[in-house]
């Protein structure tokens, strides 16, 4: 059985005046007119600007089909890799650039476009952006084909300009038939 000294010290005991202006922040709240907390997004940085141009003229220069024209986009370093359709790695930008044409053998010419979901991030000289892409190729033999495809790149600046470092294309497998 509880005495009356064990029923006080059990009991919590509260000043009147914070626990008013608890009461009335809780009311304000409430009643929305407490000042609002907004979120702060980051504008676009320049750097973001420049990765986004960059790996635009990229693919610009890759719908001449020649490997040449998309080199000064690419580090040169014997132990950088780069993903690509077919075949599934390229070791070094020389590796790279003597293997594409012959994936690209079939077709007389192409166009190769950079998606609008384009995301860039970066983190001082070193950045990665991630979007999907399409392209239409002419075959050589005749007729046309269509390809969408998903990117990723990291990029490194060095100097003045954003040199692709790591490269990642890829293209779902088509739907089954389920």
């Amino acid at each position: 059985m509880k005495t009356k000294a064990s029923a006080k010290t059990n009991s919590i005991t509260c000043s009147p005046v914070p626990l008013t202006l608890v009461v009335i922040a809780l009311a304000l709240a409430c009643f929305g007119l407490l000042p609002k907390t907004q979120a702060i997004t980051p504008a676009p940085d320049a750097g973001d600007a420049e990765v986004r141009e960059t790996l635009q003229r990229l693919y610009i220069a890759w719908s001449d089909l020649d490997p040449a024209k998309a080199a000064p986009f690419y580090a040169k370093e014997a132990d950088l890799v780069f993903f690509d359709i077919a075949p599934m790695k390229y070791t070094s930008w020389s590796e790279y650039s003597a293997g594409v044409p012959d994936a690209f053998a079939p077709y007389k010419s192409g166009k190769f476009i950079l998606n609008d979901d384009l995301r860039v991030h970066r983190q001082g000289s070193l950045a990665w952006a991630t979007g999907t892409w399409q392209a239409d190729l002419i075959k050589k033999a005749g007729g046309s084909e269509h390809m969408d495809g998903r990117y990723t790149a990291v990029l490194e600046k060095r100097g003045k300009e954003w040199l692709v470092v790591h490269e990642h294309m890829s293209v779902p497998p088509p739907p089954s038939g389920r």
